[in-house]
């Protein structure tokens, strides 16, 4: 029997952590108004059904590679930047520490797929994970909150 999404969820070091009430609280307290709130929880909610899904692919094929990918890198911490274009073996002991985002507003994204044959070998040798935490320090919350569509 393969996992439900939200038992996949709990596995994540972020969204095991957070939940949608959390996530409310904080934009508010952070000053959003009621249209960022309603941004703020479609980006937190589309960001849990990104990692959902690519658990979910990792986990129906251990002989894929979790391929990490930058959308913005301009805004990547130091960090990400290094990760960018790393392959994680589905299977290796420690995937659920490179598993992004790290935080919200994280740029640092993952795929399934097969890696270049050299990273194949540089498998054994990963760099430090970056600690998972609410926001990413390019982009913290107050600035999410701004950086997202809203209607007034």
């Amino acid at each position: 029997m393969h996992p439900t999404p939200a038992q996949l969820l709990q596995k994540h070091k972020l969204f095991s952590k957070l939940s949608g009430q959390v996530v409310w609280n904080l934009a508010e307290e952070a000053g959003a108004d009621e249209s960022q709130l309603d941004a703020f929880m479609a980006f937190f909610e589309a960001q849990k059904e990104r990692a959902t899904a690519l658990l979910e692919a990792l986990a129906r094929d251990p002989d894929s590679w979790l391929i990490l990918e930058l959308d913005a890198a301009a805004a990547a911490c130091p960090a990400c930047t290094r990760l960018a274009g790393l392959a994680v073996p589905a299977t290796h002991p420690d995937l659920l520490d490179y598993l992004p985002p790290f935080g919200l507003g994280c740029p640092l994204t993952g795929r399934p797929g097969l890696p270049a044959q050299a990273q194949d070998r540089a498998a054994a040798s990963l760099p430090p994970a970056p600690v998972h935490k609410l926001c990413c320090d390019r982009r913290p919350l107050t600035l999410l909150l701004a950086e997202l569509p809203h209607t007034l």
